[in-house]
């Protein structure tokens, strides 16, 4: 439910679908071609979620987001398809068939396996060009958001369901990109859930 500023609830918290993107450095996303059994196979490769990176969900708003480390505890991603800027008649991948997601101590590693279709020809092109360089994320409207009035941070503390990632060319987030490379990249897998709780259970009382 949405609440005034009495009640610690940002006015995004009514969007029945949040868009949160990133923009820079630290987690850009990847082309990268590589030759297995003597043929080429064409990968991206990024973060579509940063932890504890602000950024903005929606543009032309005051208030600024972050994800907690903790935010995809529990999070179901055997079946998240991978898109071209939100369109899902543009399906680039999806998980179970040829993408991965994978939570590390960064945020939600991405890897997607392009086909041969013009679509992939195209999205492979622009990543590789640098021309396009980000990447977003929906998710569910019952998500757990802490709300800090006085400085318009929403802080995402639990999300419980990954709707989409996609691939785009104008993220809200000032921290992931896409560029190309020929070095893989292998995220680290965080495995420390009693002090995952106990991160969650201290965001909850600094409210």
């Amino acid at each position: 439910m949405e609440k005034d500023e009495q009640g610690k609830v940002s006015p995004l918290s009514s969007q029945s679908k949040r868009r949160v993107n990133y923009d820079v450095e630290r987690s850009r996303f990847r082309a990268v071609s590589e030759e297995i059994d003597g043929v080429s196979v064409r990968k991206l490769r990024g973060y579509a979620i940063l932890f504890d990176v602000l950024g903005t969900p929606w543009r032309g708003s005051v208030w600024k987001e972050k994800v907690s480390k903790n935010a995809l505890d529990g999070v179901d991603l055997s079946s998240v398809p991978v898109l071209w800027d939100h369109n899902t008649a543009w399906v680039l991948g999806k998980t179970g068939k040829n993408a991965r997601l994978e939570v590390d101590e960064t945020g939600l590693f991405v890897e997607v396996t392009l086909g041969n279709t013009w679509l992939d020809d195209y999205v492979f092109d622009r990543v590789s060009r640098e021309l396009v360089d980000g990447m977003s994320f929906y998710f569910d409207s019952q998500a757990v958001i802490a709300s800090d009035w006085e400085n318009k941070i929403d802080v995402i503390a639990q999300i419980n369901a990954i709707y989409e990632v996609s691939v785009l060319a104008f993220p809200a987030y000032d921290e992931t990109l896409i560029i190309a490379e020929e070095a893989p990249v292998e995220p680290e897998v965080n495995v420390e859930e009693e002090a995952k709780k106990a991160a969650l259970i201290n965001l909850i009382e600094q409210l």
